[in-house]
């Protein structure tokens, strides 16, 4: 006879892993502080926002956070770069050829 009792249960079931996840919060929160400007950075957060969304079930709230920050990156990138080459295209069109002083006569 035993004096010691058995354990319950003596095999724990290994934790769910949460990496791509934790990524997507990683490369999102990266994409909002300024690094959208390399487009991949918050085009990753939202490939690895998705997959996490879809393989970790545990974890979904973090992967929403992922995915929401990611596509906000992505967004403000794409806004950043038309602005951008908006901006270039008119410095370089000549501030628009036909001018004001052009059709002016002088008397």
């Amino acid at each position: 006879m035993s004096y010691y009792p058995y354990p319950q249960n003596p095999y724990q079931p290994p934790r769910e892993p949460n990496g791509l996840s934790v990524a997507s919060l990683v490369l999102g929160i990266l994409s909002m502080l300024g690094f959208a400007a390399i487009i991949l950075v918050p085009l990753a957060g939202v490939i690895t926002g998705h997959l996490a969304y879809r393989r970790e079930p545990r974890s979904r709230d973090l992967a929403l956070a992922g995915l929401i920050t990611s596509w906000i990156g992505l967004v403000l990138a794409i806004v950043t770069y038309a602005v951008v080459i908006w901006f270039v295209w008119f410095i370089a069109s000549g501030f628009g050829d036909s001018s004001y002083y052009e059709n002016v006569t002088y008397a």
